[in-house]
This record gives C-alpha cells, structure tokens and sequence, in this order.
C-alpha cells in the first residue's frame, strides 16, 4: 500500500508560479506542523529536494509540476478541473526523481488550494483554533497516511459562506488595539486565517468607526485580503464597497460627495461616492452592496414618506448603481456579484403592498443575489416562494449570533442555539437560499463554537443538515474533542460535551442580557430548581475540568470553554437566587438574608471570571468580554438604564415564627391561631408522585422548635421533630398501597409554644387507566410534542421529532419544510391521547417555536381537532392588519423564544385524541397543556411538568 510520513523531515515543493496567498497559507500550515513535530519543514524553492518526502501543492493552471504528474498518469484531475473550490487529496508514489512519496495537494483553484493545505492540518490533528484561541495540537513524532487517505472534497454547498464583524465596540476594538493598535491589516490576517480554517470565504468587515479601505493603512487591508482569498462586502447599509463612517469622513460642502446622505438633495455627490468606492476596490474580489439606506443603519426616507416614495427612490438608486458598475467593473453585470440585503424595513419596500408594486422582479435586481434576514433573533422572516425561486442571481441569508438591536441587544457570550441554527438554516437551504451565507458575529470572541457550526453546515449541508437535531449534539462532542482531545481524559471530555451542551440549552430558553428574577417562578414546578441545579453542576464540571487542564492549553480552555459556561451559569445562578431571595423575604425567611449575599457573591464572580478571561495568556483575549450582559430592562433594547438584582433583607421577628411551605409552592403557614386556614397539598394524586418535598423555616432572631403530628397512617416524614435556626427540608412519603379510592390525610406542624400549622394531603390510590394516555394531573394535563401517540403522513410528507429541540428539548416539524398545507384537505397530521376526569369546555394551550411566517403575510397557522371534531385553523399571528417584525409579539416572542397560540378546546370525559395537523410551513411545536375552563395556570415559564403516561 502507498503511504507516506508527514513529520518534521518532509519538505514542502514550493513553486514560483503559485498563487502568493498559497504561498502565504503554506507558510501557515509549516507553522502548524512545528507544534505538532516540534519542527518546522523546509521550503524547497527548485526541483531537487533533501528530503525523500515531500507535500507538493498547486492550483490546476498555476502549477507546472500537476500539469507533468497528469502527464504521467501520477494524477486524476478531471474531477478537480473547472470545480469551484475544490482540492485533490492524494498519496502518490515515486512523483519525481530522487522522491519516494508525495503527498499531493491539488486545487481547483487558489482557495481549493488553500482548503486542501488547512485540511493536511486538520489530518495532523491541529484545530482551526489553533492561532485564534491558541489550540496547541498533541506532539507527536509523525503521522502516516496511505492511499485510503486520498480524495477529492466536494463543491461547498453555499457558494459564499462568511460573517460580519459588527458591534465590535467595546469588545473587538479594544482587542485589535490592545494587539495591533487598531483595526488593520495585522489585525485582519488573524480574521482571515480564521474564516478560511473554519471553510469560509467571505466577509463584512467591522463598521462601527472603522474603515476597512482606509485602516489598513490604506489598501493594504483589501490586498491582504484579495491575495489570501477572502471575497469582500460590505454590510446591508453600506453600497458600492464603501463603508459607512467613510462618508462621514469625507462630506463637506466642497467635497466632491456634497453634504448630505441624501439621494433625492445630493444625487450628484452621492454618485461620486460610489463611483470612486468601485473603482478604488474593482481589481479585487467582491461582492457588492446594492441600494442605499439612512446613515447610521437607519430607514432611508422619512417617517412621513409613503411606500411608494420609498419604492421609487430605490428603483432610481439601483438603476444608478448597475450603470456605474458598467462603467467601471463590468459592462456584463452577469459577471459581477451583487446583493441586495433585505433587512428591516427593505423587505416591505421589495415585495410592496396593496397600493404600491415593490422592487420584486425589478429589472435592475435582475442577477442580484437577494439577501434574506432573520428576525434578529434566529428566525428566517421572508423566504423564497416556488415562484421566486427561479430568481436570477439566487438567495442569500443574514443571520444574527449578535445583535445590537429591537428587540433586545445580545452580545456578550455566544448565545445561539445550535439546534435552531440547524433547523432555521437547513430550512432556508431547502427554500433555495444557497447564493450567500452571513452571520452577524458581532466581536467574535466566545462565538467560535456557534461559527464554527454555520460554516461547516454551509460547506456541507449533506453532512450536517438533514432531517435529525440530535446531529448537532454529534458536532458537539466533535468540535470539542478536536479543541481538548489532546490535552484531557475521555471521561472529563464527556463531562465537558455535556456542560459545553447544558450551556447551549440554558441560553435557547432565555439570553443573558434579559434574564432577570423574574423569569423562571422562585417554585412552581421547581423550574428554578432545576435551572439552579444546572448551573450549579455546570460551575463544578468546568472548575473540575480546568484543574486538569495544562498550563499551556489554559488560554484555549478559558477562552473556549471555561468563560462561556461559567459566565453564563453564575449570571443564571444569580438572577435564580434574586428570585427567591424576593420570595423568601415577602415570607420574612431568615435565609432570606443568606440568599442575599450570595447574589452579591455572583455580582462579584462575574467580575472575576471577565477578569480571569482578559487576563489569561497573557491577555490575548483582552476585550472580548466587555459587552453589558445584565438586567436589561424591559423597555429598553440596551443596557441603557441596566441594573444588576436588587437584593433584599429580611427583619426578624421578635417571637420564634415558623414558616412552612411545599418546595413547589410559594403558599405557606405560619401556624398563627386566627386567620390562617389548612393548606391543601394534590401532588399525590398524580400517579407517579409517592413524595412531596416542604420546608420548615425560620422567620425570627430566635430558632424555631418543631413537631409533626400526624393520625394518618399512610404518611410517613422523613423527620418528625427538631430546631430550625434558617430552613429545614423535609419530605413526606404517601403509601399509596394502603389507600382506598380517593383519601385526603391531614397532618400538624407545631411551632412548640407558639401554634400549629394544618396541612391536608389529597392522595388516591393506585389504579389502572387506559393504556398511551397521559393522565390528568391536578388540574390540567402537558404533553411535550415529542411524545404523540399516533401520526399519519401524506404524500412523503409527514411530522419529524426533533430532540434535541426548544425551551423543552423536544418538537415537532412537518418535512419537506416548503410543504404548505392551509389550503389542502389531506394533510399530516401527530396526534395526542389524554385523559380527562369531566366532559366540558377547556382551555388549550399550544407551545411553539418563535418562527415567523415564511411569506410576506402575517399568516402562519396551525390547525387543531378533538376527536372526530372539525378541524379548526388559528393563525397564529396575532394582529393581521400589522407586519409581524417589530410588532409586540414578535419581541415578547423573541425574549421569551417561545409562540404561545392559546384557544378553547371541548373534550368528552375520559378517553381524548388531540390531533395537531400540518399547516403552514415554519410551524414548530413544543407542547401542548390543556387545564380547566375559567382557571389560571399557576405562574411559569417553561409550563406545567409533563403530564404522566399510561403505558
């Protein structure tokens, strides 16, 4: 079998005709193989090399030696020709004379080239991180691969793939000064190095106060870019490659570009602008902005002016646009790539309304790649119809890991879920967005992880799209064992996956700018216990983790994995204390006080894990973290007016008062003699519920002095008596085998010397039900829509579990996603089987994913049936008459990343099937709660714990 060892002896065969930018990045691969061989290869420039080895890499058509290896019959390369972006892989035997083995490197063109030189490093074990975040690869004496190593990679599923530095200020700015004294071409070399390890190709550069065409200094940004391969753009706002802080920079009244960012009063100087931004940048590799908004990302025209004023401008600026592309680029516009970035308001200006046609099918946007956007928050808003699909110059996404923004700012920590980032993309994917990917990533740092997904499912949806969720926690455990598999054992990397997963999921129920202690309810079905529970194990996972960790590898650590879970667990930890520190104070608990200190403790622990992130490695990642990240307030989208918790203390009482409340309940007793009245306790009569956790706390300087009574012999206590100076966790056991029917039994708390409280347990016996229903459950019955009892498909089209998935880790979707069943009779449908004690009206309860319509309408719905009812249609969309973006719900919606469609619902008494069908596309559901009419659910934001199910 052919083979070869790559180690510190092999040489590379340099060409002279080899593109410099290859030459460039095989200068960064050499680099690599120093970390892993302790040794960096030699160069050889001429045609008879030292070593017996060598790595001889060229682009077909620059490469005299992949011409004569053709020739010869060494190599194939009709599979590479003419191929975009593609690279051979190959092992070859006896290239030349005086060398035994080669391994080739053969691109199809310059960035092939360069993907098939990072992909040897990947091979060698070093991670795409390895100079961003300092990933030191595992030593090793050589590395030997055969022919079976050999392949030629795939085109890239999205032609161009890349992100948009933006935000970058306090935190990307202050780290390209700290290192590189400003936003420069030094600064750029790492960005670029990093966008092509991670298999992009394109980029927006940083705008805030920066110019990417100035800064460098000069060009020297733009050359440094052309030459590695990178293709430049610039953001939604920002036409004809010139940056937006450019015109401030260059406006006056004797300016040639005149005073003013107006189309309609400087016509003139605005063309000048463009003009010479076009000719200044057309030797390079762009793709090029089209249109024009306000300054500053702000609406073009004024609020008075009507569609129609705005349509028209914009027909005028495009139509000005592509002839000064003629005459300066291209008289073949076909031949020069351009978008049109459909973002905020300029997606109501492309489609139009009832009065006024928009620019869709405009001729100036005639081979104009049309770039889609999410809401900000995630979720794709307009996506092309089978009619728009045939679109000249195709589609493209803008999507948001960072926004500074309506409805809420987010860009401290990477925050986006990589399952609704799978699921959204695929799905744009499927709708024909395949031209442009971008991401907002804002400073880049603590978003390697969410990147590093978005371009790997762009360069290859087959492998990383489809149909499962659960392919993300496989990337998961993947990307962290190619950061840390050379540095820990296999059993603290399956922690960390883990936590590292943990982390990603707190963050897809809330962010952590709008977290607050409000969120999560202090009790009710302990789901600030559980997110508690979470953090807590996530800080010891990590704490854990890094004392294993080498020295060395601290900085990757800190960087990659420590500062994002720890800095999210305290920030969560700390608002999940805030919460019940107001509650047990309202209950004047004495531990109250001790809640109080540590959401102080917290306070202080964000501080110190931002302070350990900026300083490790000797501050190489000074800056990153100092976005704002808590207490955004409500009203605001900023951290204007932001507050950490408030923390409250509780006086104690003078006598020795007794508190006493079930864990998940934040009604309690005192045992005072007057006014208080039994308390009822329904938790047994859920079928899998044998035990009810309560607390005995102190509300007084003096301890309190406890005793449990009790004449019912089916209660047991785990503790019958004691003294309590803050709280005492006791748990009650109902024997449910010695009950008949239905029984309530009563027992007493007695505050020694001071009254007693009356708490009455409502338990039923064990008894068997119908088997694949979920069962009432005091009061309402949950089921999460992964666990439906039956389904039907129609047509190769049908429901699909996705887990994990949501605020809950389950959902249901129906595929193919283009699928739009509102006006057809036959449609998929999953269906759910409960239990109820009474026939009647009730409420119904339908949990979705925040997706918005896939259309210009503001009409999404799904449709519902009981048992053989109609089938009843609800757009979710609450106000039709008003665009869904920016209305209320779309940012209560996006705070809370959660649909809520509520209805009414009348079922028969015992035996129900609920059926959910298909309907309109980007339709995700969660859960389903149903509870008596008239009543109100107890206050939550997850819901009511799954309903129990009959098996």
């Amino acid at each position: 079998m052919v083979n070869i060892v790559i180690n510190q002896e092999i040489e590379f065969l340099e060409e002279k005709s080899a593109w410099q930018g290859v030459k460039r990045v095989a200068g960064y691969v050499r680099n690599d193989m120093e970390k892993v061989f302790g040794k960096k290869p030699a160069i050889c420039a001429g045609d008879s090399p030292k070593s017996q080895t060598v790595i001889l890499y060229g682009t077909i058509g620059k490469s005299k030696r992949l011409d004569m290896l053709e020739s010869a019959g060494k190599l194939e390369l009709s599979g590479v020709r003419g191929k975009r972006e593609v690279y051979l892989f190959q092992v070859v035997e006896n290239p030349m004379e005086g060398v035994k083995s080669a391994l080739v490197i053969a691109g199809s063109d310059k960035r092939g080239t360069i993907y098939g030189l990072f992909y040897l490093s990947e091979k060698l074990g070093v991670s795409p991180l390895v100079n961003w975040n300092h990933v030191l690869p595992k030593r090793r004496e050589y590395v030997i691969l055969t022919e079976k190593d050999s392949f030629v990679s795939k085109e890239p599923s999205v032609k161009y793939r890349g992100f948009f530095i933006n935000d970058e200020w306090p935190a990307f700015g202050t780290w390209a000064d700290k290192h590189f004294s400003g936003i420069n071409a030094a600064c750029y070399e790492c960005v670029f190095e990093l966008l092509l390890r991670l298999k992009g190709n394109y980029l927006w550069p940083a705008m805030w106060a920066s110019n990417f065409n100035l800064d460098g200094p000069g060009l020297k940004s733009a050359e440094l870019a052309d030459e590695l391969g990178v293709v430049m753009g610039t953001s939604h706002h920002e036409p004809c490659m010139r940056a937006g802080a450019e015109y401030g920079k260059m406006r006056g009244e004797d300016s040639p570009y005149g005073d003013a960012w107006s189309f309609l009063t400087n016509e003139d100087g605005i063309t000048n602008f463009w003009r010479d931004g076009l000719i200044r940048n057309r030797s390079f590799e762009n793709v090029i902005t089209m249109g024009m908004r306000g300054e500053n990302d702000t609406a073009i025209l004024g609020a008075d002016a009507t569609m129609e004023d705005n349509v028209n401008l914009l027909r005028r600026v495009l139509k000005t646009q592509n002839q000064l592309i003629r005459e300066t680029i291209n008289e073949n516009l076909d031949e020069v790539p351009r978008i049109m970035v459909l973002f905020t308001e300029v997606e109501a200006f492309f489609y139009g309304d009832e009065k006024t046609k928009g620019l869709l099918d405009e001729p100036e946007l005639e081979g104009v790649t049309l770039m889609l956007s999410d809401n900000n928050q995630g979720a794709a808003r307009t996506l092309p119809t089978k009619a728009m699909r045939n679109h000249k110059g195709g589609y493209g996404m803008y999507y948001h890991m960072d926004m500074h923004g309506g409805p809420m700012a987010f860009e401290w920590i990477g925050s986006t879920y990589l399952p609704k980032l799978w699921e959204q993309m695929t799905a744009a994917y499927e709708f024909g967005v395949q031209e442009i990917w971008v991401t907002n990533i804002g400073d880049i740092g603590t978003q390697e992880y969410g990147l590093s997904f978005f371009l790997d499912l762009a360069y290859d949806i087959d492998k990383w799209g489809g149909r499962d969720a659960a392919i993300t926690k496989e990337y998961t455990k993947k990307w962290l064992r190619t950061q840390f598999a050379a540095c820990f054992e296999e059993s603290i990397l399956s922690r960390m996956t883990e936590a590292l997963w943990d982390y990603n999921r707190l963050l897809a129920r809330r962010k952590h700018e709008v977290m607050n202690e409000r969120v999560y309810h202090p009790v009710h079905f302990f789901e600030a216990e559980d997110v508690l529970r979470c953090c807590e194990k996530l800080l010891n996972t990590a704490k854990e983790a890094r004392r294993a960790c080498p020295i060395e590898m601290l900085g990757a650590f800190v960087s990659l994995f420590y500062f994002p879970v720890c800095g999210t667990a305290n920030l969560m930890k700390m608002w999940i204390l805030a919460g019940r520190n107001k509650l047990y104070a309202k209950q004047n608990r004495m531990e109250a006080n001790d809640l109080a200190d540590e959401v102080l403790a917290c306070i202080k622990a964000d501080k110190e894990y931002v302070k350990d992130y900026h300083e490790i490695d000797d501050g190489a990642f000074y800056g990153f973290g100092l976005s704002k990240h808590i207490g955004f307030r409500d009203e605001n989208w900023n951290d204007e007016n932001c507050q950490y918790p408030l923390r409250t203390y509780a006086y104690p009482a003078d006598e020795p008062r007794m508190i006493v409340a079930k864990k998940n309940d934040e009604h309690y007793l005192t045992g005072g003699f007057w006014c208080e009245r039994p308390l009822v306790w329904r938790d047994a009569m859920r079928k899998d519920v044998s035990e009810i956790a309560f607390e005995i706390a102190c509300g007084s300087e003096k301890e309190v002095q406890y005793e449990i009574h009790t004449d019912c012999p089916w209660l047991h206590f785990s503790k019958k008596q004691g003294t309590v100076a803050k709280t005492e966790h006791i748990t009650v056991t109902i024997d449910k085998s010695q009950l008949k029917g239905k029984e309530t039994g009563k027992f007493f708390v007695k505050n020694v010397g001071y009254g007693e409280a009356e708490i009455h347990i409502e338990a039923e016996e064990e008894k068997k039900y119908p088997s694949g229903y979920f069962l009432w459950d005091n009061g309402r019955v949950a089921m999460d829509a992964g666990h439906y009892t039956a389904k039907k498909d129609v047509k190769n089209t049908g429901f699909i579990t996705l887990s994990p998935y949501g605020r809950t880790d389950t959902a249901v979707k129906v595929y193919p996603v283009t699928k739009d069943f509102y006006g057809e009779n036959d449609r998929p449908w999953i269906a759910y089987d409960f239990y109820v004690p009474e026939g009647g009206e009730y409420n119904l309860r339908f949990y979705l994913a925040p997706t918005t319509p896939v259309t210009n309408e503001s009409r999404q719905y799904l449709g519902y049936s009981l048992n053989e009812g109609n089938v009843k249609i609800i757009n979710t969309v609450k106000e039709e008459d008003k665009p869904f973006f920016t209305s209320a719900q779309w940012q209560k919606e996006a705070y809370e990343q959660i649909k809520i469609t509520e209805t009414e619902a009348i079922c028969k008494k015992g035996c129900n099937r609920l059926y959910f069908y298909g309907m309109s596309p980007a339709i995700v559901l969660e859960r389903i709660v149903l509870w008596e009419k008239d009543k109100e659910l107890p206050e939550s934001y997850l819901g009511p714990t799954e309903s129990f199910f009959e098996k």
